[in-house]
Parts: structure tokens; C-alpha cells; sequence
């Protein structure tokens, strides 16, 4: 049976082909170049699903489209999200770790509640399905290899993740990734155009995951569901950070949205029934774009 790419997959693949794309001479047969030209009918009604259209839909965390969220493979569902690469290799590079950044938290999370067996593949994600993404730029920033980190990380939840040593070696693997994201310049750190463009890969990253946990109106893939919170209210972090270098009517209108947004994901494990339909988050992270 022939494999379907994850999203995390389809991110990082989508990636590396938009940055060739971007360095390559354009053809002028039509060949490759015409990928973005007219969406197939399988696009257009995965989108029409979604309830949004291919222009409303942004193409910077990664190439063309809802493939992403269609990945109902499990795991990072929309870890690629909308697109493949914003055409800013920082841009990816801080998207990549904050996704790390949200399955930690989540992780975090359901640490605190006992859950060990759920926290353990949001350990594992950012190792299997991210470090890759962001390996070969770590020496640019001069970030250290943190691969080892996070292998020791996942033997530590594996083996005795109720251990004090558990929680201080997620505790610092949370504060190394902060510290790759640190390394990128100030300026880009702090500012608000910048960082709404890693919010907005975030949040339609989560909005994929969302979408791959729903089945017939039921939550049955609660690791999508907990991914796709993580990333949201990691995203929602990112916000206060620059929020007030925003203008007033758009912080507000974003942070209103953030709090609805939120609703959806009622606590860290899932409810019975969805709060929101895929169609309804999808519609509020396109809110959150429209006014970054």
C-alpha cells in the first residue's frame, strides 16, 4: 500500500522544493513552474471542505495547499500547514522550533496530569519529525546540536518519566529551544511582521492537526488534538510578545480572536465532542491573517 506523507512531512519536503524553486531560473516551458498555476479538482474540494478558497488560503508556512491537513496519518498533521517554506529561511527555521516548542508544552502538560503514555510521542515529534528541518542552520546561529538532548529526553519518558530527572531534562530541552530561537537576530525577534508570519504557520499548522482529529463529527486522533493546541497557544505567547507593537484595532481584533480560538481546545486531554468544527478554527486562524 503506498505511503502517505505526514504534514510534518509534507512541510519539510514542500520546504526544501520552494527554497530549490526560489534559487532556480524560471522555466520557460511551463514544466515545473505551472505547479502553481491552476489547482487540480481534488485541491479545490479539499479546500471547499475546509470552507475556504485557494486565496484566502496563505501559502507561507508551506507550498500549495490543504494537502497538509488531509494527512490523517496521525502525527504532526499540519506541521507544514498551508505550504511549504514562507520563502524566509528564518521564518521556517522559527516555525520548525516553535512547533517543537508546542509539543513540549503539551507534553508538559499532560506530564503534570499523570498521562505518561500520551505526553511520550509529543516528546518524540520534535526529534523523528523536526530536528531535521533545522539541523543544518543550527551552526549558522552557532546553536549547538541539541539532537542528543532530545534522544535522552525521549529515553528519560520512555523509562521512568514519572522521575524528578524527567521533568528537569524537559525543563531545560524546553529552554535550549528557546535559546536556538534566541539566536536569531533582534531585530527579527522583535518584530511584529516577523513574528505574525510564525504565527500564522503555527496556527494553520494547528488548524491541520485539528482537522485530522476529527472524524464524523468525533475527536478519535487525540494526539492531533493535543499537537494542534500546543501550537496554538504557543502561537498565542508569540502574540503577547509583540502585541504591543501592534497597531490597536488589529491586536484587538487578534487577541479576540486568540480567546475564541482557544475555546476549542477546553483542556489538554480531549472532550467527548469537539467545541468547534474543523471548518470554524480554520475560519478563525484565517481572521488571525487577515489582521497581522
Amino acid at each position: 500500500m503506498k505511503k502517505s506523507l505526514k504534514p510534518v512531512e509534507l512541510f519539510l519536503a514542500l520546504g526544501v522544493a520552494t527554497s530549490i524553486a526560489a534559487c532556480s531560473p524560471t522555466p520557460t516551458d511551463g514544466g515545473e513552474g505551472g505547479e502553481a498555476s491552476t489547482p487540480t479538482t481534488e485541491e479545490t474540494t479539499d479546500e471547499d471542505d475546509r470552507g475556504v478558497t485557494a486565496s484566502d488560503t496563505p501559502t507561507d508556512e508551506g507550498g500549495e495547499g490543504g494537502e497538509g491537513g488531509e494527512g490523517g496519518e496521525g502525527g504532526e498533521g499540519g506541521e507544514g500547514g498551508e505550504g511549504a517554506s514562507s520563502g524566509n529561511p528564518d521564518v521556517d527555521y522559527m516555525t520548525a522550533l516553535g512547533l517543537m516548542k508546542g509539543h513540549l508544552m503539551v507534553a508538559e502538560e499532560l506530564m503534570e496530569a499523570g498521562e505518561y503514555e500520551q505526553a511520550e510521542p509529543h516528546i518524540e515529534h520534535p526529534v523523528a519529525e523536526l530536528y531535521a528541518d533545522v539541523a543544518d542552520r543550527l551552526p549558522e546561529y552557532n546553536v549547538s546540536d541539541f539532537k542528543p538532548q532530545l534522544d535522552e529526553l525521549t529515553d528519560l519518558v520512555k523509562s521512568v518519566p514519572e522521575d524528578a530527572e524527567t521533568t528537569q531534562a524537559l525543563d531545560e530541552t524546553m529552554q535550549t529551544i528557546d535559546d536556538a530561537i534566541a539566536a536569531l537576530p533582534e531585530e527579527q525577534r522583535q518584530s511584529p511582521e516577523f513574528v505574525l508570519e510564525v504565527i500564522n504557520n503555527l496556527l494553520r499548522t494547528a488548524a491541520e492537526e485539528y482537522e485530522a482529529a476529527i472524524v464524523d463529527g468525533q475527536i478519535v486522533e487525540a494526539i492531533e488534538y493535543q499537537d494542534s493546541r500546543g501550537f496554538v497557544y504557543y502561537a498565542d505567547m508569540l502574540f503577547q510578545q509583540v502585541a504591543d507593537q501592534i497597531d490597536t484595532s488589529d491586536r484587538e481584533a487578534i487577541a479576540a480572536t486568540f480567546e475564541e480560538l482557544k475555546t476549542a481546545w477546553p483542556s489538554a486531554i480531549p472532550p467527548e465532542s469537539p467545541v468547534k468544527t474543523p471548518s470554524e478554527v480554520f475560519g478563525l486562524v484565517s481572521e488571525v491573517e487577515l489582521n497581522s
